[in-house]
């Protein structure tokens, strides 16, 4: 009978290991569906106010100017530890004139190089573009150093989409944890049009 008892917790520890559900977010905004990094956590909203709050003080603390409009949508924040995130927002965006989201990109991204700069540490930064389920991204890398050590680096991929500039920020220390991101969000989809 012992034997039938542990035959079958062995055979239900199995079953439901192997049948774990993948956690899917969906955006129907911008037609975007994502599985979710199975192990982290979904941060609550307040502390994702909170993290826009100190970005807000940082970007102050720059001396860069910066227009943010308080009608960012943040779609969601997955958490690994304290400096690994992956965080997926929407902003509304009406260009008044063709291609004036790509007109804008440029300053954004010495805007934010401007900010990390001005923390005192080092920083690396690339650009480059990548599309992932037919939609093409603008992607924005930066590298912080100090004192020849990696501290932590960043991946920003945008694109204009639905009449929304579509931000994903990855921020990690480890390349475990960005290889990580960087499948889960290759893997996600478009809805066809």
């Amino acid at each position: 009978m012992k034997f039938k008892i542990a035959a079958f917790c062995f055979v239900s520890i199995i079953f439901f290991d192997c049948t774990t559900e993948k956690k899917t977010f969906h955006a129907p905004e911008i037609g975007w569906t994502i599985n979710l990094i199975d192990g982290w956590d979904i941060e609550s909203a307040r502390k994702v106010d909170q993290d826009i709050h100190e970005g807000l003080a940082l970007i102050e603390n720059s001396g860069e100017s910066v227009y943010v409009s308080g009608k960012e949508i943040g779609l969601f924040v997955l958490r690994s530890d304290e400096i690994t995130k992956f965080q997926a927002t929407i902003i509304p965006f009406e260009e008044t004139y063709k291609n004036e989201w790509n007109d804008k990109y440029p300053q954004i991204k010495d805007v934010i190089y401007s900010i990390f700069a001005s923390q005192g540490v080092r920083v690396d930064s690339s650009s480059t573009t990548e599309t992932i389920d037919n939609i093409a991204f603008e992607v924005f890398n930066i590298k912080l150093s100090q004192n020849g050590s990696t501290l932590m680096e960043q991946n920003m991929y945008r694109t204009y989409i639905n009449g929304y500039d579509f931000i994903i920020n990855m921020s990690h220390n480890s390349i475990y944890d960005k290889n990580a991101m960087l499948v889960t969000l290759r893997a996600s989809k478009f809805d066809k049009k």
